[in-house]
């Protein structure tokens, strides 16, 4: 993701400036990826989770504790999408968190970044992104050849950037 600067030039942004932390959680995202990582207990083990990604809906419950539950913001590739179980200190206690990785079904940029995971928690807002800015080299002509295609079809989103507040889930 990059970010229009008031000194005019273009950056890159870090996915944590992209995201968001709760009591249960916090979360980062890039363009194509979001991140969650929710704390456990050091006596939880995989079956102790239940966790269901699928491509508009996701789950995720610790000890039939409600971590979250409901409809994604945008859907996922649910094939791509995974969690683990990662142990971060084994010491006394040992630290250990759920770790989930969303992929992305269509890329976002600027404004159309998910401002949740889940519809209902808590949001960032991400307005402040204004719109997509889509950086292309001028030898792509992959991407150069996709732009010309978005910009006389008005029914197909730019470059397959969807605007999910628009068109959220389709």
């Amino acid at each position: 993701a990059v970010t229009w600067e008031r000194s005019g030039h273009l950056r890159d942004m870090k996915p944590g400036e992209l995201g968001g932390s709760t009591e249960k959680y916090s979360w980062k995202q890039t363009n194509w990826e979001v991140w969650c990582h929710v704390p456990v207990p050091p006596e939880a083990t995989r079956n102790d989770i239940r966790c269901s990604i699928r491509r508009k809906q996701f789950s995720l419950f610790v000890f039939d504790e409600e971590i979250m539950d409901g409809t994604l913001f945008d859907n996922v590739d649910q094939e791509e999408s995974s969690w683990t179980l990662d142990v971060l200190d084994r010491g006394m206690p040992p630290r250990q968190e759920v770790n989930i990785t969303f992929v992305k079904e269509m890329e976002t940029q600027g404004r159309n970044h998910w401002p949740t995971i889940v519809l209902g928690e808590p949001e960032i807002n991400v307005r402040w992104l204004g719109p997509p800015i889509k950086v292309i080299h001028p030898q792509d002509r992959e991407t150069l050849h996709l732009m010309a295609g978005t910009l006389s079809d008005k029914e197909r989103p730019f470059c397959n950037m969807r605007d999910p507040l628009a068109t959220p889930g389709k």
